[in-house]
């Protein structure tokens, strides 16, 4: 399990050092939580023509509405018809969709907003016949709208491995298998008060 590493993680520092490191575990709970909340304003500012209610129905109960209509069952018709009618600019703005977590730590942020992303592009997919697995969404995820900084070089390579092991769990043909994604120029090292990169 990746959410196993951040524990881990956490637990290699000394007590005493966490504080002034800023190490410290994000329970679940709140990471999905703050995942959420950031994607609702996001998609409400970028898509004025859905109203909120139906965006948060998306975010919130992606999952659900997908179960239920891929048994061809009704859920609330009104949020369904505007996210159906609405599938593709709302798909777009997450597509594409840039986010940085400026003390990345572990990747427990980077790591909610893939799933939360993935979750609300599934049903989007689903309206739009696209079919694309959670892989392929999540790979996108990863090599197109996350990124991360943080002072800790070893954080930095916990939080490469938690994506990739949150791809490689979803990839379904092993003979087959694609390249794990660089994140080399995504997740990186440095202080992310005061560092430039390429001059920003």
């Amino acid at each position: 399990d990746p959410e196993m590493l951040g524990k881990v993680f956490e637990n290699l520092i000394e007590e005493n050092e966490r504080k002034g490191k800023g190490t410290y575990y994000t329970p679940r709970p709140i990471v999905h939580y703050i995942c959420q909340e950031s994607l609702v304003n996001h998609l409400v500012s970028s898509c004025l023509e859905v109203p909120k209610e139906d965006i948060e129905t998306l975010v919130r109960e992606g999952d659900v509405i997908l179960e239920l209509e891929k048994e061809a069952l009704s859920y609330d018709s009104a949020s369904v018809d505007s996210i159906k009618k609405h599938a593709k600019p709302l798909d777009d703005a997450l597509k594409s969709l840039k986010i940085c977590d400026p003390a990345v730590g572990s990747g427990a942020f980077p790591l909610g907003m893939m799933s939360e992303i993935t979750k609300a592009r599934q049903v989007l997919d689903f309206y739009l016949s696209k079919n694309k697995s959670i892989y392929e969404l999540k790979r996108q995820c990863i090599q197109e709208t996350l990124y991360g900084v943080d002072l800790d070089p070893g954080a930095i390579e916990i939080a490469k491995l938690r994506l990739w092991l949150s791809l490689v769990v979803d990839e379904e043909d092993y003979d087959y298998i694609h390249t794990l994604p660089n994140l080399d120029f995504k997740i990186m090292q440095g202080n992310s008060l005061i560092d430039k990169f390429y001059g920003i």
